[in-house]
């Protein structure tokens, strides 16, 4: 601690209580200035040495999250965790569903512990939440004692648990000074000049002051200062607003007026700040007085924190400071907090100052040091305050704004208007604004892009996001190698849902070069995984996986949006080997898979999973119901995924027996058509339709947005037909591109769309052939999806009919009633109806009309 540290009276009476065995739960409840955090400090210091975590509040609304993140990073600062568990940690409090085990867990077996939680009333609405987790962090670890400093009262200490002996609570009327302490101040630190009259100016002192302890301090000043009757010292005036007069217009005043704009500084932002060195002394004098303290902040290091009354009353003076010193300080502070890792803070002073230039650095930097706040609610309180007018000036602050808006339910409709900032973005401001900077606004860009549904232009925007990154030095790139690789996995994705399939892939590649940490290259090669096997390259897909450290995810942290792609990667080469269930169950317990962008192909691996199981009709109505959904679900506008889906929706309709709906899907206007073009082929094999499905062929293998599991899907349903119409030779052909393509444990999953005995004729070609490659690709368990003699075609109207009243009524009878005949006709008609579809019951026509899309109005 720097100094001396005059104010700390020792008070055996109070120290006892805090040094009880049990319980381990002390609360200092009493309003501000009646020294619970002096008291604490002075505990401590009497103490035997040992680790302890000093959380101090610094705003209100505290959410429950940055507390326990608060926590945590302190933890790390002053050696009771090392930085990396400390980072792990407080990543992992926004996942854990349970942040008191995971707390209890950190700190287990650290040996004896102090928690310190200083201004709990700052928790406000999480207050309560809060509390439950440290009566559990208490008994969960034995060598732990937590004391808490609030000016409010508090539901941990209320009378039944302070009554079991759970919680010792000190109020104010414990921490005033007693007659005896008040004297011992005067004789300790009060003008040595006057020790012989402590005994008397300590009964009318506290007579005046009840023992109010800033009041006791502020009387003992103005007995200092002036020869004021002890009787009526001004003391009241100290502990309101009026505390920035006692300072009067000196170096005490200017010192904090510079100072007070951080929650909290050390010495060397303090000159910083004032301009001079001259600091150590006036705080000191501060401290004397008790209008501020010294408060644990790492390892050997220290900073200093002023009374709340005395900041509160003199930032209204900071804020009719001109407004160039206003700016030089908010810079300096956020500056120095960003340095120091309190990024949260940084942000509110910039934002505080309405210096949105520095907010947009420290909010850049931020993402660029920890990727995730991106996609974090931590931010969004203070970003909502950014006025419109300053966020198209700065890109990556309408991107935070937007995204806040998109997490809140109520604010979607006001989303797009903030993506659309960053959307118009053309280039840095400033010509010397920093790379990492720019990087940030093309990052931006891109994303905003993205979230609007303008995927071409995405694209572009991406090609011009890396030519920059191109241009940059060597040196540069690496200075922001984990933002290089969040910008690259953002272009690699752009370029994916713009058909650039090869130049996404390429980009998320040397985006795995650049990962500098297990957590960064667990991020990034999940997007190698994903886009691979989206792709139809799962070798390379499996390969992307040896590259993802299972140790290095945090807890829950692979359901969440970071890791989508990876679980769209595992999910599509469970398909491949017609693991269909496992591929659904991939999604269990996953936060993102109907609200993220990636909800194309989420959706597109379900679709396929679920036509597998026989769900074909039920999942076709699921996600044509999704689709015609207001809003729309994202990512759904037109794009490689978007048309990957539709174009399995055709395929759904196609195993479903309806081609009436189908039609449509197939003659989507899209830029990606090559998504479409699988089903097309599989139209005219269904159909019998084999002469047009060979002479469509070429064609479709030609359209834009193909990927190579489309193409391979194309050529393989051509091998089919070709098949078909007695030509082997060029089913050999076409298969061969397949096996070029996507190689034999390539994508497969399209197997399903073969009707069974297609798949026997393709198998019998490579038996003959004697091409073990081929039987590789055709190999497994393919489940039976798709008939060409759709038993639907051969039912007549009226027996339609009866299968849609049967639907709908209870009994045979009634369904005649409802139909205006006999129910011996229903009986004939049904008799007919069980032939033709192959069952033997009226549940089982139900069933079967169900799956075959029957019952659905036309």
């Amino acid at each position: 601690m720097p100094g001396t540290t005059p104010d700390l009276l020792i008070r055996p009476r109070l120290h006892a209580r805090l040094d009880a065995d049990e319980p381990r739960l002390a609360v200092l409840s009493a309003p501000s200035g009646s020294g619970k955090t002096s008291l604490v400090r002075c505990w401590l210091g009497a103490r035997e040495p040992g680790p302890v975590i000093w959380v101090t509040l610094e705003t209100d609304h505290v959410p429950r999250t940055n507390f326990w993140q608060a926590a945590l990073t302190n933890a790390g600062r002053l050696g009771v965790l090392t930085p990396d568990e400390a980072t792990g940690l407080v990543g992992d409090i926004e996942r854990s569903a349970d942040l008191a085990e995971l707390v209890a867990h950190a700190l287990a077996e650290r040996g004896p512990l102090v928690l310190v939680v200083d201004a709990h009333e700052r928790l406000r609405d999480d207050a309560a939440a809060v509390e439950a987790d440290l009566v559990r962090l208490v008994r969960a670890c034995p060598d732990l004692r937590v004391v808490l400093t609030t000016r409010t009262t508090t539901g941990i200490a209320s009378p039944g648990r302070t009554l079991r002996g759970e919680v010792e609570l000190l109020t104010g009327a414990d921490l005033a000074f007693t007659i005896e302490e008040t004297r011992d101040l005067l004789v300790t630190f009060g003008d040595p000049r006057t020790t012989d009259q402590a005994a008397a100016r300590a009964a009318e002192l506290h007579d005046a002051t009840d023992g109010f302890p800033l009041a006791v301090r502020a009387a003992m000043l103005s007995l200092a200062r002036s020869a004021a009757d002890p009787s009526t010292p001004d003391w009241q005036s100290l502990v309101a607003e009026d505390l920035r007069v006692q300072l009067g217009d000196g170096a005490a005043y200017e010192l904090v007026l510079a100072t007070c704009l951080p929650p909290y500084f050390d010495i060397d932002l303090a000159i910083e700040l004032t301009g001079t060195s001259e600091v150590k002394e006036t705080l000191a004098e501060l401290e004397w007085n008790g209008f501020g303290r010294w408060i644990p902040f790492a390892p050997g290091r220290q900073v200093f924190q002023y009374v709340e009354s005395l900041r509160t009353a003199v930032l209204a003076d900071v804020a009719r400071m001109p407004a160039g010193r206003q700016a030089r300080a908010a810079r300096l502070a956020a500056t120095w907090l960003h340095r120091n890792g309190n990024y949260e803070t940084a942000f509110e002073v910039a934002v505080g100052a309405r210096d949105y230039d520095i907010a947009g650095r420290v909010f850049a930097a931020l993402v660029a040091s920890n990727p995730e706040a991106i996609s974090s609610a931590r931010f969004d309180r203070h970003l909502a305050s950014i006025p419109s007018r300053a966020l198209t000036q700065y890109p990556a602050l309408a991107l935070g704004r937007g995204l806040a808006c998109h997490r809140n339910p109520a604010l979607l409709g006001a989303a797009a208007e903030f993506f659309r900032i960053p959307a118009a973005w053309t280039g840095p401001r400033l010509a010397e604004m920093p790379p990492g900077e720019v990087l940030m606004g093309h990052i931006a860009k891109v994303a905003s892009l993205r979230v609007l549904g303008r995927f071409d232009d995405s694209a572009r925007a991406a090609h011009h996001a890396l030519a920059f990154f191109e241009e940059m030095p060597e040196g540069e790139q690496q200075h922001v190698a984990d933002l290089g690789a969040t910008a690259l996995r953002h272009l690699s994705y752009s370029l994916c849902q713009d058909g650039q399939v090869d130049a996404a892939r390429a980009a998320v590649l040397r985006a795995i070069t650049m990962s500098t940490r297990p957590e960064s290259l667990n991020h990034t090669a999940v997007y190698a995984v994903g886009l691979n096997a989206i792709d139809g390259r799962c070798d390379e897909a499996r390969a992307a996986q040896e590259h993802v450290d299972p140790t290095a995810w945090r807890p829950g942290q692979t359901h969440t949006y970071v890791n989508a792609l990876g679980r769209i990667g595992q999910a599509t080469l469970l398909l491949d080997d017609f693991d269909l269930d496992a591929s659904i169950a991939e999604y269990d317990g996953c936060s993102f898979v109907s609200t993220s962008e990636f909800w194309p192909f989420v959706t597109w691996t379900l679709m396929h999973a679920r036509l597998g199981l026989g769900h074909a009709a039920t999942e076709a109505h699921r996600v044509e119901a999704a689709l015609a959904r207001t809003p729309a679900p994202p990512g759904s506008a037109d794009s490689l995924g978007s048309a990957a889906v539709r174009g399995t929706l055709a395929v759904l309709w196609l195993a479903a027996g309806n081609r009436t709906k189908a039609g449509p899907l197939l003659r989507t206007r899209t830029r990606y058509a090559g998504q479409l073009a699988p089903a097309v082929m599989l139209a005219h094999l269904v159909a019998g339709r084999t002469a047009e499905a060979l002479a469509a062929l070429s064609g479709l293998e030609a359209r834009d947005g193909h990927t190579a599991r489309s193409r391979a899907a194309t050529l393989t349903l051509g091998g089919a037909v070709a098949l078909r119409s007695h030509r082997p030779e060029v089913a050999a052909a076409l298969l061969d591109r397949v096996l070029a393509l996507v190689g034999p444990t390539g994508g497969r999953a399209h197997l399903m769309y073969l009707p069974a005995e297609d798949i026997a004729a393709l198998r019998e070609l490579a038996a003959t052939q004697g091409d073990d490659a081929l039987r590789t690709y055709l190999a497994g368990t393919v489940p039976p999806c798709i008939v060409t003699d759709i038993a639907a075609a051969s039912l007549t109207p009226q027996e339609r009919a009866v299968i849609v009243a049967l639907s709908r009524h209870p009994t045979r009878a009634t369904a005649a009633a409802a139909l205006h005949v006999t129910e011996n006709t229903v009986k004939t008609h049904l008799q007919r109806i069980y032939r033709k579809l192959g069952v033997n019951s009226r549940d089982a026509v139900i069933e079967k009309a169900i799956e075959l899309d029957l019952l659905a109005p036309r």
